[in-house]
């Protein structure tokens, strides 16, 4: 048995290398900011959880952007929105006006919207947070630690949106960007169980 000339393997190897090089990028395309690899993500998109399915969402409390304390349990009674945010997260930045709609279009007495601002320079998070005119505050997770305790949200994923329903379980999650109109959709239909 021979083996075959080196400048031969190198012709095979290049495009193998080419493949996965481009399955890599494209991997890291699809699942956005931080997230795990495909196939570990336990389906990016728009997840919605029947009523006795739903998980409980663990405490979410901690310094505000503004310096103030808040937990997401202090609005027990009301549907809840948690988004997981960064200013350097490039699809986080895409969907904050979609964000920013849903609440202007759905918050009220009954129905908070709360970040959850991850690994991120406080002074960038809080400039951002005023350049966009975010009109809810956030809570700040230097570590993402408390973003890596959610249930079905792989650690590191950003963005991702929780929908908490009125008793703290989980209705609906979605993992990358909010798409266009389904967010005030999915708030509603929680909001009136």
């Amino acid at each position: 048995m021979g083996s075959l000339p080196r400048k031969s393997l190198g012709r095979r190897a290049r495009p193998v290398g080419i493949a996965l090089l481009a399955a890599a990028a494209i991997g890291l395309l699809v699942t956005g900011c931080g997230r795990s690899a495909p196939g570990v993500t336990p389906g990016v998109g728009v997840t919605k959880y029947a009523v006795g399915e739903r998980p409980e969402l663990p405490e979410v409390a901690g310094t505000t952007l503004a310096g103030g304390q808040l937990a997401v349990a202090d609005f027990a009674g009301s549907v809840a929105v948690l988004n997981s945010w960064a200013s350097w997260c490039a699809p986080c930045v895409e969907e904050m006006p979609e964000l920013i709609a849903a609440s202007a279009s759905t918050a009220g007495p009954d129905v908070v919207f709360v970040g959850l601002n991850v690994k991120d320079d406080p002074d960038k998070a809080r400039e951002f947070a005023k350049q966009q005119q975010i009109p809810y505050e956030s809570i700040m997770d230097p570590a993402g630690a408390t973003l890596a305790t959610l249930p079905d949200v792989p650690p590191g994923s950003l963005p991702s949106t929780l929908v908490i329903d009125r008793t703290g379980l989980i209705a609906a999650r979605i993992i990358g960007p909010i798409p266009p109109g389904v967010l005030p959709g999915i708030v509603e239909a929680v909001a009136a169980e």
